[in-house]
């Protein structure tokens, strides 16, 4: 049994050791090089834990689609139609993300400044938008696109708009998205002034306004 120890403690000895000197010949580069990761390490495994939290106390996320096709659009193309995906491409707009649960959907009219046209906007009633960051709490109607019709024009219809919940996994990849882009925008805004997409931004062209601010415009 002593032969046994003796040998665990020589094996130790040596691992330990061997440990002292592979430390030992790592150059200042090296040991800054791990340093650096750990760190990113640990910074990782904090937002995610922040981000898992977020996740599980929120509402579900529902994705908001639009085909809204009408002669009223002015210079269209022969389908007359506007269209979003779930991500945006040529010609597309990319799909709007809420906080359900989304009670309802209406389009809502209201004058353009050009006599002959009227602005039309898509409103879903929900908790608002992730653009905006956390739930904004009671639920209210929540701008997701506008169009210029001409005026006279009919109003689409509700089911212009397609509603769909997001799993759980989609939920998380949407939340990750958003926070990266919002510290990008915040930072372009501190350093610039402008937004990233490089605009300065005005209350008109503010993410999903509600109903009432819409109409004060």
């Amino acid at each position: 049994m002593l032969f046994k120890t003796s040998q665990i403690a020589i094996t130790l000895a040596l691992l330990v050791g061997g440990g002292i000197i592979s430390c030992q010949s790592k150059t200042p580069e090296q040991i800054a090089k791990e340093t650096e990761l750990e760190l990113i390490a640990a910074k990782q495994k904090a937002e995610a834990s922040v981000v898992k939290k977020f996740v599980d106390t929120t509402p579900d996320l529902y994705r908001v689609n639009w085909k809204v096709c009408s002669d009223g659009f002015p210079g269209r193309n022969h389908s007359g139609c506007e269209e979003s995906r779930d991500v945006a491409s040529k010609g597309f707009r990319e799909a709007v993300l809420v906080w359900g649960p989304v009670q309802e959907v209406k389009f809502v009219s209201k004058p353009n400044f050009a006599f002959s046209m009227q602005n039309v906007g898509l409103f879903v009633k929900s908790k608002g938008c992730l653009l905006l960051g956390k739930p904004q709490g009671g639920d209210q109607f929540y701008k997701i696109n506008e169009f210029s019709l001409r005026q006279g024009s009919a109003l689409p219809k509700p089911d212009s708009a397609k509603i769909d919940k997001l799993s759980p996994e989609d939920k998380t990849k949407a939340i990750r998205v958003a926070i990266n882009n919002a510290e990008d925008e915040i930072a372009s805004l501190n350093n610039f002034g402008v937004s990233s997409s490089g605009f300065i931004p005005t209350t008109a062209l503010q993410p999903c306004l509600t109903l009432e601010k819409w109409k004060n415009l």
